[in-house]
């Protein structure tokens, strides 16, 4: 099987930031770096598992949600002409994904 190719859509960078920001808030920085780590761990093992996570086309054709970290949900498209795993969003903590789903597509 091959490996597929990470893409991030430019706001999916900035909602890593912002989820670090607000557990280091609330937990220090040793646990949102921690945190940070699972959920890019989780990132990663897109490009040998494309294909996992909730298919959700009720939100947007061929979208997957994947719970990551206990509190997280990685929403993401697969290419498989390209071999690409685009990154839409990334939440934690009960923000609205599904909104920004649609923000960004």
């Amino acid at each position: 099987m091959p490996t597929y190719r990470l893409e991030y859509h430019s706001d999916a960078v900035q909602d890593l930031v912002d989820i670090h920001n607000l557990i280091e808030d609330y937990a220090g920085r040793a646990i949102a770096n921690r945190k940070l780590a699972e959920i890019e761990a989780a990132t990663y093992r897109l490009e040998d598992l494309p294909k996992i996570g909730s298919i959700r086309n009720d939100f947007a054709p061929s979208l997957r949600a994947l719970p990551i970290a206990g509190k997280g949900v990685i929403c993401f498209t697969v290419d498989d002409e390209t071999l690409t795993v685009f990154i839409i969003c990334i939440s934690y903590a009960g923000s609205d994904w599904a909104s920004r789903v649609k923000e960004r597509l």
